[in-house]
């Protein structure tokens, strides 16, 4: 399996973190969270999930199918008790030779494309509440082995561009180009972004 990742802020602060971690099986795990804008310490709160993230899979090698959903409901209660942390959305997959799982919370979100296609693996996801406020509610997603390529996106880039142009860039652009193709999709012409966007892909 191959990646590519790439952030680009949008405001005044970068909100937006990503993670890609490497599992002592040859799997991988993606992370994207994106702190909730318009409020202080969005960026403490998404760095808190790639923190957690990155312990969780430290001390183990395989996981249960509602292993990610207990996760972020732990990010959520630690975010919430940390008076510096805001609000945060996650998207986490662990992507294996046993196929793709994880869990969502927010509409950043995971979608797996293909030449037949597209499958958004997060359509069931709870928008709100967010992590840190004590009472978000993640929701589980499976899927088969890995065929095509597995994105995942801050709504900085699902938000502002459509379905269509998104399986687009992905499919006509090699791992060297696909995430600054993605990004351009909301780029302005001045060059500047309507919000943070975070993408990470996977092959």
């Amino acid at each position: 399996m191959k990646t590519a990742m790439m952030l680009e802020r949008g405001s005044h602060e970068l909100q937006d973190r990503a993670e890609i971690i490497a599992l002592p099986d040859g799997g991988l795990v993606l992370v994207v969270a994106d702190g909730a804008g318009g409020r202080s310490g969005g960026a403490e709160a998404a760095e808190k999930v790639i923190e957690m993230v990155r312990e969780f899979t430290a001390t183990r090698v395989s996981f249960e199918d509602e292993a990610f959903c207990e996760l972020l409901k732990s990010v959520d209660r630690a975010i919430e008790t940390n008076p510096g942390a805001g609000e945060t959305t996650a998207v986490v997959a662990c992507v294996s030779a046993d196929g793709i799982m994880g869990a969502s919370v927010g509409d950043s979100g995971a979608w797996l494309i293909g030449e037949h296609g597209c499958e958004n693996l997060t359509r069931l996801q709870q928008r709100k509440p967010f992590l840190g406020t004590g009472m978000a509610m993640p929701v589980a997603f499976k899927a088969g082995k890995l065929s095509g390529t597995l994105l995942l996106a801050s709504d900085g880039l699902l938000k502002y561009t459509s379905q269509e142009n998104i399986c687009k860039a992905v499919t006509q652009n090699n791992l060297n180009t696909v995430a600054k193709a993605l990004i351009d999709l909301v780029r302005h012409p001045s060059g500047s972004l309507p919000d943070d966007v975070c993408v990470v892909v996977c092959r």
